[in-house]
């Protein structure tokens, strides 16, 4: 970095020093060779700043670059590529970034697939037992044991709900009415006799992955209906025109000190609860898949708020 500024400027300060040199020895002077000598210098100043100026300019935006680039990392399976240009040690500290995240991903999803593949080769035997459990009406403990393998199944098919998220393409986003996206979510509880209510909606179209936003929002809703009751979702906007999804009820809560952990894989509320601790590590991971952001927060008087916080951006993709 340091020889690409210095070689300009040592280049533009010989020649300055060349021509005050010719200028200099001329026996004969004028008004136009006084100018001449007095203004060579100042240029060669300005032109040493504006290649310093470049060349920092170039630095910032490539460690702009790899600090976003870093950020992102959680929120892509894929990785974000850095382009490994500009000076030596900016391209060579991009290439290693590079190799990092695809060592980081291959190892990421080595262990996602060990998981897909344990839970996957679970169920086999888990159904064969279940089947002679049923067949066998001389079976001790015969509703126990068939209660005991539904709830293996169940955390079996959560298991492989995790890998799958883990490693699923990201979907692309378009733009969407909010309040019939979010009316289509309640009524579908509504169908099946659960009680979820729509107590406010924003109106207006917004720029979101409807598909990854729907999970993210039916996980929230079923964790509140296991745990709490009177569940309502609350839509807003903000000043800056993002989105605040917000899905609440009255109930327990969440002890103040897991609420920064409870998102986390395998993390359950209690050592009684059922479960294997991943719905709500589900949703934190598919919310940082889609840039926005998920908070807990205890209400006053009792129950949840899970907070969704969507920012948003022109339909151009552009921040």
């Amino acid at each position: 970095m340091f020889s690409q500024i210095a070689v300009p400027i040592t280049v533009t300060s010989v020649i300055t020093m060349v021509a005050l040199v010719w200028l200099l020895t001329r026996t004969e002077t004028d008004v136009t060779h006084l100018v001449l000598i007095v203004t060579l210098p100042a240029l060669q100043l300005l032109l040493s700043f504006a290649i310093v100026f470049l060349a920092m300019r170039d630095v910032a935006r490539s460690l702009s670059q790899l600090t976003d680039a870093a950020a992102k990392i959680a929120m892509s399976n894929s990785g974000v590529a850095v382009q490994e240009r500009g000076a030596r040690e900016l391209s060579e500290a991009a290439r290693a970034f590079n190799a990092m995240c695809a060592r980081v991903k291959g190892h990421f999803e080595e262990r996602v697939q060990m998981l897909s593949a344990f839970a996957h080769d679970m169920q086999t035997p888990i159904t064969r037992m279940r089947l002679r459990a049923e067949l066998s009406e001389d079976f001790p403990d015969r509703e126990k044991v068939l209660r005991d393998l539904l709830e293996m199944e169940r955390l079996v098919r959560e298991g492989i709900t995790y890998a799958k998220n883990s490693l699923h393409r990201v979907e692309e986003e378009i733009l969407v009415d909010l309040p019939a996206f979010i009316e289509s979510i309640v009524f579908d509880y509504e169908d099946t006799g659960r009680n979820v209510r729509l107590s406010s909606c924003a109106e207006g179209t917004v720029l979101l992955r409807p598909m990854t936003l729907r999970r993210i929002i039916s996980n929230l809703v079923d964790n509140s209906l296991k745990y709490g009751r009177d569940t309502e979702l609350r839509v807003s906007r903000d000043r800056n025109g993002g989105v605040l999804i917000a899905v609440v009820d009255r109930g327990p809560g969440i002890e103040p000190t897991l609420l920064a952990a409870v998102t986390q894989p395998f993390v359950k509320l209690s050592e009684g609860s059922s479960g294997i601790g991943l719905g709500l590590s589900i949703a934190q991971q598919l919310t940082e898949e889609i840039g926005a952001t998920l908070r807990l927060r205890n209400r006053e008087g009792g129950g949840l708020a899970a907070e969704i916080a969507l920012r948003q951006r022109p339909a151009d993709g552009k921040a």
